[in-house]
Parts: C-alpha cells; structure tokens; sequence
C-alpha cells in the first residue's frame, strides 16, 4: 500500500519517471520503525505506544525531504502548492499507514 500511494501521488503530478525500486525502497523504511515499536512492546510494554508514532514521524520527515528531492528534480513545471500538499498528504498518511500495520491486537482489521 506504502509503494502505490507514492506512486500514485508522483503520477498525480505527471511525475512518475522514479524508478520503481527507488519508492520500493523508500516504503520499506516503515518496517524498520515497526520491528522498534514491537520491539519495545516486547521488552517495555508500554513504550510501543510512545515508539508507533516516534517512528511514524520519522518516516513522514524522511519521505518529505527524499520526495521533495524527487518531485523538484524531475517536475518541469514548479507548481509550489501542489507540491506541498502532496507531501503533507504522504506525511500524514503514514500514521494510518503505521497503525493498520503495526497492530498487534487480535482484532487486525479495525
């Protein structure tokens, strides 16, 4: 879900000359801050809810700034509101993003 919703977001601008495995490996960074967060649901108990969204926001500042690179190296055409709008939009998509996949209760659908 992470890979299709930055390539549609870079095709929504008609900027989706990013290679494929480039955003492959940038929605990969999520299971990095979910294996902390389980982690320390593990050995702390209560610090994967402090964990979740520490990790959540990290990941929303690293795709900002490696999209934003992305989007101004290869958008001819510098429209500067959609851009950030976009980029507020992967930004905040994460938390759900991060929520949905890294709950650990039985009931995983909602």
């Amino acid at each position: 879900m992470q890979v299709a919703l930055l390539k549609m977001a870079l095709l929504s601008l008609g900027s989706g000359e990013a290679p494929l495995l480039d955003i492959v490996a940038y929605g990969g960074y999520m299971f990095t801050g979910l294996c902390l967060a389980v982690l320390g649901k593990i050995l702390l108990g209560y610090s994967y809810y402090f964990v979740l969204p520490w990790a959540c926001v990290c990941m929303g500042v690293f795709l900002v700034k490696t999209m934003k690179r992305v989007l101004f190296a290869e958008v001819r055409s510098y429209d500067s509101s959609r851009h950030h709008y976009l980029l507020l939009f992967i930004a905040l998509a994460q938390f759900p993003l991060f929520m949905w996949l890294g709950n650990i209760t039985v009931n995983w659908l909602f």
